[in-house]
């Protein structure tokens, strides 16, 4: 996995323009700005828009202004788009996208929550439901555990984690269990041969109890981080959707709603062979730091280069979003916090974010987040979030 980073909010970076920064504040800057070479951009482009002349007296003004400035781009003629754009863009995106990284338990001052109702909607926890071979269920949650021996294997759960041990007496009979995990959920699972599943919120993963014969197959619906455990004379397959994707050993993510339109695999680690079910000679192999897409009403495999922290920090506790549509990211936050989202127009679907949020904060906590940029308003009733 990618080491840990570092996380800023756009504060201080007007606290910096404004020459107003404490001790803690410009090491954490520093830290930010060494890291990544876009981050120097960022800020860059920043100071360039505010000592331009554009030097706003809160966040707030300079949130509106931002949106002014984008409003006004997008009225130009077709004539001078392509000059203004040049002119202003560089310096209304970085703040835009700098606005939202955020500093976990910070004590800076945060702008109000424009919500109607400060009601409290908790993050996902662990749980999920075990259906046996025999379609018996039994119900995951931190206050049960559970110990069963079942073709050839020892299972054993206590609420945050779900474990299979291969035991010598191995049974020709291949049984099959089923992980399913619900909305606003997440959950740890182990195979009998080692590999490490992570499950997230709307999930199930089909595999057997103990892996027989010459390959490890098991089939996903959702969303899974895959740790696969090394056999190169036994080949672990995952089937998701349209695709199959082949690892010897390796880490990488898969995406595979069903409501979704592209299956996503990203490669942390190792390589990975992604290829069509229906058409096993169409194929992709995937190399670190590349993902592959899989249009469900296509018959092709299109990869591109990502960075993968982007893709599976929520493994890791954290949400990140890079220039993502605000429809997007309700979409996998309703998953999680087990809410229902509308939209009281398309125009608010389509503002764009990037952030990086604390995955186990209350609800509220990370709408305030995104209330900062003031484009948007929140109305909180019972589990229900409409966005006006």
């Amino acid at each position: 996995m990618q080491k840990e980073r570092t996380i800023i909010d756009f504060e201080i970076i007007w606290k910096k323009i404004n020459h107003s920064t404490t001790e803690q504040e410009e090491r954490l800057l520093s830290g930010w700005l060494k890291e990544n070479p876009a981050h120097q951009r960022y800020m860059d482009n920043a100071m360039n828009y505010f000592h331009e002349g554009s030097i706003f007296e809160d966040n707030k003004t300079m949130s509106e202004n931002a949106w002014k400035a984008m409003n006004i781009k997008e009225r130009q003629s077709a004539t001078h788009r392509t000059a203004w754009i040049i002119s202003i863009s560089a310096a209304v995106i970085a703040i835009l996208m700098a606005i939202n990284y955020l500093i976990p338990n910070n004590e800076l001052s945060i702008a109000p929550l424009a919500m109607e109702k400060a009601i409290q909607i908790k993050a996902g926890t662990n749980k999920a439901l075990l259906i046996l071979n025999d379609g018996s269920v039994h119900d995951l949650t931190a206050s049960k555990s559970l110990v069963l021996n079942e073709g050839g294997a020892e299972i054993k759960s206590a609420g945050d984690k779900l474990q299979y041990t291969r035991q010598k007496n191995i049974t020709k009979e291949v049984k099959y269990n089923t992980l399913s995990v619900p909305r606003g959920g997440e959950f740890f699972l182990q195979l009998s041969d080692g590999t490490k599943v992570w499950m997230n919120s709307e999930s199930e993963l089909r595999y057997p109890v103990q892996f027989n014969g010459k390959e490890r197959r098991v089939e996903l619906s959702g969303e899974a981080f895959f740790e696969v455990a090394r056999n190169e004379k036994v080949p672990f397959f995952v089937e998701s959707g349209e695709q199959t994707v082949k690892v010897l050993g390796t880490e990488f993510n898969i995406s595979s709603y069903k409501e979704d339109q592209s299956i996503y695999t990203t490669l942390v680690k190792g390589s990975v062979e992604v290829s069509l079910k229906s058409m096993p000679e169409i194929k992709q192999i995937l190399a670190p730091n590349e993902q592959s897409s899989v249009n469900k009403l296509e018959t092709q495999i299109l990869k591109h280069i990502v960075d993968p922290y982007n893709y599976v920090a929520w493994k890791d506790g954290r949400f990140v979003f890079d220039d993502q549509t605000l429809g997007a990211i309700m979409k996998k936050l309703s998953k999680w916090y087990n809410v229902e989202v509308v939209f009281a127009s398309d125009e608010q679907r389509d503002f764009r974010f990037t952030g990086d949020l604390q995955r186990y904060a209350d609800f509220g906590e990370v709408l305030k987040k995104i209330g900062k940029t003031n484009e948007v308003k929140f109305i909180i009733e019972k589990n229900k979030i409409t966005i006006r």
